[in-house]
């Protein structure tokens, strides 16, 4: 592309292959409708532009474009079905991505900056590792499809990381132009890692802005992929042996925190952890203090979750009095916790 400075040019419905606007500064130039194919806006500036279809097409018209560092100020990418296209250090600031679908997109060290709209938008298989989202960019949990982000499946991360576009030239360069050290094999085993800076970053983001049931579900997520990674560094072979029991007793605490509790998120977890606690050690009351029927054994042990005394234990072995004991703390640290749980319940509802 020889001009440099494009302005009011319809495409509108055009079909570009293999064009390079890389450079370029395009003004109020209309791209509406039109399946763009191996394009290249690269540090190129789009001032105004039009990407918007009329409805959700039903096959990409963008594909594999690259607006790699370029700056987009107020452009519309309403129903635009995009597919590995690159955003990576790409300036955005203004735009609307309603109803958009976004799909094997790369947004590494994307800046969403101003009122940026994802209302309705799929994204799906893309990458938003360190992407920045600004104060006024609506991205929400309905926008992630299927509750998850690519790290979470090898399959397709693997493929999104292998068969990424290097437009013919084989190898992927960094921001300053120069061949990356990068390893698909190192991202694929720092997954994990990667999930959980995601989850994270957008749990904060929800949090800042009181998206509260949003954020609860982003701690969440952050959390198991944090006994995920994990997980992972037990393999690791530069890790002393005490860092690894200490990396186990941290996994087994998260773990148990996830399966009784929810991180304390779940009133469900909480209630089954309570019914069960009380069924467990009813039985073994009934098993232990004789004669005593199961629905006095179950009594007793509601009681002891509240803390209060039974006369039946009274004078019976060191073991069920140690069960009383074991059963009455227990109960009043998983009231406190049903406690915790229902005021985060109230409050975001």
């Amino acid at each position: 592309m020889e001009e440099k400075n494009i302005t009011g040019v319809d495409y509108s419905g055009q079909v570009l292959e293999n064009v390079d606007f890389s450079g370029c500064t395009l003004t109020k130039v209309n791209f509406k409708n039109a399946t763009l194919k191996h394009c290249r806006f690269d540090e190129a500036v789009l001032d105004c532009c039009c990407f918007d279809c009329s409805s959700k097409p039903k096959q990409p018209n963008l594909q594999s474009v690259s607006f790699r560092k370029a700056t987009l100020i107020n452009c519309r990418f309403r129903y635009a079905h995009m597919v590995w296209s690159d955003f990576r250090y790409a300036n955005i600031n203004q735009a609307t991505f309603e109803d958009a679908t976004i799909d094997f997109c790369d947004l590494y060290r994307c800046f969403f900056e101003g009122v940026v709209l994802f209302k309705h938008a799929r994204i799906s298989n893309s990458s938003l590792y360190y992407t920045y989202f600004g104060d006024a960019t609506n991205i929400r949990r309905e926008n992630l499809v299927d509750d998850r982000i690519v790290q979470q499946d090898k399959e397709a991360y693997t493929k999104f990381l292998v068969d990424w576009h290097t437009y013919g030239t084989g190898v992927r360069t960094n921001d300053m132009q120069a061949v990356s050290d990068w390893s698909p094999d190192a991202s694929i085993k720092a997954r994990w890692s990667d999930a959980e800076d995601i989850y994270k970053t957008l749990t904060g983001l929800w949090n800042e802005r009181g998206f509260n049931a949003d954020a609860n579900w982003g701690y969440v997520q952050g959390r198991r992929m944090e006994r995920r990674r994990m997980m992972t560094e037990l393999s690791d072979g530069n890790l002393s042996f005490w860092t690894k029991v200490g990396r186990v007793w941290h996994i087994i605490g998260n773990s148990l925190s996830d399966l009784f509790f929810g991180y304390g998120e779940s009133m469900f977890k909480m209630i089954v952890t309570y019914i069960v606690t009380v069924l467990l050690f009813a039985f073994f009351f009934r098993s232990k203090v004789s004669p005593l029927e199961y629905v006095e054994a179950l009594g007793i042990s509601l009681k002891n979750m509240a803390g209060m005394d039974s006369e039946v234990l009274q004078g019976v072995s060191p073991l069920v009095d140690m069960l009383n004991l074991v059963q009455t703390t227990i109960g009043i640290l998983l009231t406190g916790i049903f406690g915790f749980i229902l005021g985060n319940k109230i409050r975001n509802q």
